[in-house]
């Protein structure tokens, strides 16, 4: 039986997040290992991303590295327009030459605007070509109300348009991005250097980082009329969520509630191990031409989700396979799967596999099943 803590008046602080809805512009909490959507405010809601569109350009760099196509100790060459973007960056200088590898650091940790122009040049061979790899790549991943127009999300000049973007979209990129553990190994750090350790690379996050148990990444955005955004994880005890907000009117703000999204997370909810007794309600299946007749069913494993006290008695299963199938069969293989649901919302499948084998039946004893059955 599965135990939960009591929570006090004090953890359960929570709640008030709703008071601060006037002083963002969307936010969103979620379970990194199922997506699933724990706090819902605004969240398909189109802003102005900002820097937050960098971590499109980090997903397709991992992406390309692990097809191959390039590779983390790929020379650099720094061109003549990747020198001359402004805002945040580490003053690469036209024809200076960097290893992937330190570039990726520099966009990560520091949000270089310069290098993540450097980066998409080295990938696509110029920029315009890089974003349209970032906008089909969003439309793969169902980000149905995101438009890229730059790499690096500063304001748009005469005749360009502003990258826009939600907080749910952002999220189906975090959760794509997580797939790529090196991202956060680069997120993670706090102070790091560059050209030798002749410039400081300080995390554009680096107070939360500091302050906050388990914060490994993900990514800051602002600019003047998009406010302060940022998308945040945080992993304990194998817990792993994602918060998102945006539109803030202060990074201070944006800190605030970040910790509060979190916080609610991991006081709120508890990972539990979902595993459905079959022996005690045996399911099976129909076995043709086989030397049994039918076969049990067991769950490969069980699943494992983040769930509130009072949510574990409303979860339903669902059961995915055929009426029957033909032998041989054998012992663990997948013959179907058994869906976990709160409400409508899935939780996860695990494989149904067979609880033993099923050998072929000779002719005779084919023929003998069927002058009987």
């Amino acid at each position: 039986m599965l135990a939960f803590i009591q929570l006090s008046p004090f953890l359960l602080k929570a709640k008030s997040f709703e008071k601060y809805h006037s002083f963002h512009q969307a936010s969103i909490l979620a379970d990194a290992d199922n997506g699933r959507i724990l706090r819902n405010y605004r969240s398909q809601k189109t802003i102005y991303p900002a820097s937050l569109v960098k971590m499109m350009v980090a997903l397709i760099t991992l992406e390309e590295i692990n097809k191959g196509n390039i590779h983390l100790s790929d020379s650099i060459k720094v061109s003549s327009w990747a020198s001359r973007i402004g805002g945040r960056q580490v003053y690469l200088k036209q024809g200076e030459v960097f290893p992937l590898s330190e570039m990726m650091k520099a966009m990560v940790i520091t949000s270089a605007n310069d290098v993540t122009v450097a980066i998409a040049e080295h990938i696509a061979k110029d920029v315009d070509t890089f974003i349209k790899l970032m906008n089909q790549r969003a439309q793969e991943l169902g980000m149905t109300d995101t438009e890229f127009h730059s790499v690096h999300g500063l304001p748009p000049g005469r005749g360009q348009h502003f990258d826009r973007s939600t907080a749910k979209d952002l999220l189906i990129l975090a959760l794509e991005l997580l797939n790529h553990p090196e991202y956060l190994d680069w997120a993670s750090v706090r102070l790091d250097s560059f050209r030798n350790g002749t410039f400081q690379l300080l995390n554009t996050n680096h107070r939360l980082m500091r302050n906050y148990k388990g914060m490994d990444g993900m990514k800051t955005g602002y600019h003047r009329k998009g406010g302060f955004s940022l998308v945040a994880t945080a992993k304990r005890n194998e817990r792993r969520f994602v918060s998102i907000v945006m539109g803030v009117k202060s990074s201070r703000l944006r800190s605030k509630l970040t910790r509060m999204l979190l916080d609610e997370g991991f006081q709120k909810y508890k990972q539990v191990s979902l595993d459905v007794q079959l022996g005690m309600s045996p399911l099976s299946i129909e076995v043709d031409k086989g030397m049994e007749s039918s076969l049990r069913l067991k769950t490969a494993h069980p699943l494992r989700v983040i769930l509130k006290e009072n949510e574990r008695m409303k979860i339903s299963h669902h059961f995915f396979l055929k009426d029957r199938i033909i032998a041989p069969v054998e012992e663990g293989q997948k013959l179907g799967d058994l869906e976990y649901r709160l409400g409508s919302v899935s939780l996860g499948k695990v494989p149904l596999i067979a609880e033993f084998g099923v050998e072929k039946a000779g002719f005779f004893a084919n023929f003998a099943n069927t002058l009987f059955n």
